[in-house]
C-alpha cells in the first residue's frame, strides 16, 4: 500500500470517527483485555446425572481502582438475575462462584465468594469467611412477567450468562477510592464512602474508564470431577467517558456504548458509526460480535460415551427484541413460552469429509410442515446427538443438562467431525432492508488499500459462545480395583462474518 493510501485511509478513518465526537470505537479485543467483559454462559443445572457449578474471575491489570458493574443475566430472555457494583483494587482479582441454592430442580442460583474487594451493596455474611446473595427472579414475574404463570419461577435463573462492565476509574490514594485498596492486612476498610443507594462521592470522583479487564469462567461438574474452561469475551474502548451509575438498576448496560465500532474481517478493516440512540448504542456493540455462520467440532464416539453441547449466546439481543416487536437483525418477537426464534441450518461433517444437512426427521424441532429449525433463547443449548445408547433422549441437553436447549440429530454414521450453524432468518441474511446496518462507515482493504465511504451492512446475528464435550473411560485401573475416568474440555466457536461493501 503506498503512502498516499495509508494518509488517505487515515483521514477518512479520523473524519468517520469525528462524526460520531469521540476518537473512541468498540472492538472485539483479541488479547483478551478490555473495558467490558462477557461471560457467554454460566449453569447450576442437574439434568441428566449432571451437578454444576460456574466459577467467574476478573483481573483488573492496572494501577488505577476500577468501579465496575457485575451483572448475571437469565439465560431465556436476558432478564437481570442479579447485579452490584465492584471496587476492584490495583493489580486485584475478584472470583466467586455461582452455586445453587438447593438440589430441587425448582431452586435458582446464588453467588458466593470468600473474596474481600469492596461491592455496593455488602454481600451478606453467610459464615465461615463466605459471603453470598441469592438470584431474584423480580424482573420476570409478577407485575414484570412475560406471560402470567409462564417461566417465572427461580429455577429460570440456573443458568444463562454474566458481563462485567468498567464504568470508570477511582484514585487509589485519596478517598473514596483508598477505601477500596487492600491494606497491610489484606482486606480493604469498605464501609461508608463506598456503599449507599446513592454513593454522591464515587460519582464526583470518578474519572475515565482505563480499560485493562480481564477474566475466566469454569464450568466444574461436581457429581463427574470434570470440568472446562472459558476466557471472557473482551469489549475494548467501549466508552470514552464515565458510565457510573448507583445500584438499583440495570444500568449501564451496553447501550451506554459510544456509537462507533470497528470490525477486522476478511482482509477488510470496518469503521462505522452508529446512531446516537440505544438501540444505535447496541448496535456498535453488536457489530463486533455479528456472525453469518458459527463453526466448531463435535464428538459422539460410542466408545467413550461422548457427548457435545454448543452454546450459542446472544448478549445484546434484548436491546433489539420485546414481547412487542422485534429490531433488525433479528427477526422474531419474544414469546413467554417459546422464546424469540431465529431460524438456522445445520450442515456437518464426519472425519473422512462426508457431508450432510440436518432436516426432516434429523432435525428436532422437524422443519416443513412443523415448527422450522430454531434457536430460540438468549442463551441456547444446541444439543449435537446421533440416536447412540448414550445419547439423551430428553428435552435436557446431553453434557451442561440445560434445560434452554434445542437437539439436533445427525445421522448414525457421524460420530465426530465439524459442523457449521448459519443464521437464516429473514433480517439476518443478505437482501433489501436487512442486516445490521451503520450510519455511515469507512472501510479498508487491508490488502490493496482500496476504501469506501458508505455505511456497512452486517449479516447474520450478534453472538458468542463455545462448545463443551464430555468423554468417558470405563476401564482404567486404580490398584486391584477399575475405576471409572470422566474427562471434559471446552473450546470456543471460530465463525464467519459477511460484510458490506467489500472494496
Amino acid at each position: 500500500m503506498n503512502t498516499f493510501k495509508r494518509k488517505a485511509l487515515t483521514s477518512a478513518v479520523l473524519a468517520g470517527l469525528g462524526a460520531a465526537g469521540t476518537a473512541q470505537a468498540v472492538y472485539l479485543d483479541p488479547n483478551g483485555q478490555g473495558q467490558a467483559l462477557i461471560y457467554p454462559y454460566y449453569t447450576v443445572q442437574a439434568s441428566n446425572g449432571n451437578g454444576y457449578n460456574t466459577y467467574i474471575s476478573v483481573v483488573n491489570t492496572t494501577t488505577a481502582v476500577k468501579v465496575v458493574k457485575v451483572r448475571f443475566r437469565e439465560g431465556k430472555n436476558s432478564r437481570e438475575v442479579l447485579d452490584f457494583n465492584l471496587y476492584l483494587s490495583p493489580n486485584d482479582v475478584f472470583a466467586g462462584a455461582v452455586v445453587p441454592t438447593s438440589d430441587a430442580a425448582t431452586a435458582g442460583g446464588r453467588f458466593v465468594t470468600t473474596d474481600t474487594s469492596c461491592t455496593n451493596p455488602a454481600l451478606p455474611d453467610l459464615g465461615g469467611g463466605l459471603r453470598g446473595i441469592d438470584f431474584r427472579n423480580y424482573l420476570y414475574s409478577g407485575a414484570n412477567a412475560e406471560a402470567a404463570g409462564v417461566n417465572e419461577g427461580l429455577d429460570r435463573s440456573r443458568e444463562g450468562y454474566a458481563e462485567i462492565i468498567e464504568m470508570g476509574t477511582l484514585s487509589p490514594t485519596v478517598g473514596p477510592g483508598s477505601a477500596a485498596v487492600h491494606g497491610a492486612s489484606g482486606s480493604p476498610a469498605c464501609g461508608t464512602p463506598l456503599t449507599g443507594q446513592t454513593v454522591p462521592g464515587v460519582a464526583a470522583a470518578i474519572t475515565t474508564p482505563s480499560g485493562g479487564l480481564n477474566g475466566t469462567g469454569t464450568i466444574i461438574n461436581v457429581n463427574s470431577g470434570a470440568d472446562a474452561g472459558y476466557n471472557a469475551d473482551a469489549l475494548s474502548n467501549l466508552t470514552a467517558t464515565p458510565i457510573y451509575f448507583d445500584i438499583g438498576n440495570d444500568t449501564p448496560n451496553f447501550s451506554n456504548a459510544d456509537p462507533v465500532s470497528v470490525v477486522v474481517a476478511n482482509n477488510r478493516a470496518y469503521f462505522s458509526t452508529w446512531a446516537a440512540t440505544p438501540v444505535g448504542r447496541a448496535g456498535a456493540v453488536s457489530a463486533t460480535m455479528m456472525r453469518s455462520s458459527v463453526i466448531n467440532e463435535y464428538i459422539l464416539d460410542s466408545g467413550t460415551k461422548s457427548q457435545t453441547d454448543w452454546v450459542l449466546t446472544f448478549p445484546t439481543k434484548h436491546h433489539f427484541v420485546t414481547t412487542a416487536t422485534a429490531t433488525t437483525p433479528f427477526t422474531n418477537k419474544y414469546v413467554a413460552a417459546s422464546g424469540a426464534c431465529e431460524t438456522i441450518s445445520f450442515s456437518y461433517f464426519n472425519r473422512e469429509e462426508r457431508g450432510a444437512t440436518a432436516a426432516g426427521a434429523d432435525f428436532s424441532p422437524l422443519p416443513p410442515g412443523a415448527a422450522a429449525n430454531t434457536v430460540c433463547w438468549e442463551s441456547t443449548v444446541v444439543s449435537i446427538r446421533n440416536g447412540a445408547t448414550h445419547m439423551p433422549t430428553g428435552t435436557a441437553s446431553g453434557v451442561l443438562g440445560s434445560t434452554n436447549a434445542v437437539p439436533i440429530n445427525v445421522t448414525t454414521g457421524f460420530q465426530n467431525g465439524w459442523a457449521s450453524l448459519t443464521f437464516t432468518g429473514t433480517n439476518a441474511v443478505a437482501g433489501a432492508g436487512t442486516g445490521l446496518a451503520s450510519a455511515t462507515g469507512v472501510t479498508d482493504n487491508i490488502l490493496t488499500g482500496a476504501t469506501s465511504a458508505v455505511a456497512q451492512t452486517f449479516q447474520g446475528l450478534p453472538v458468542t459462545g463455545f462448545m463443551v464435550r464430555n468423554l468417558n473411560n470405563s476401564t482404567l485401573t486404580c490398584g486391584t480395583a477399575t475405576c471409572q475416568g470422566n474427562y471434559g474440555s471446552l473450546f470456543g466457536h471460530k465463525y464467519l462474518v459477511t460484510a458490506a461493501p467489500t472494496p
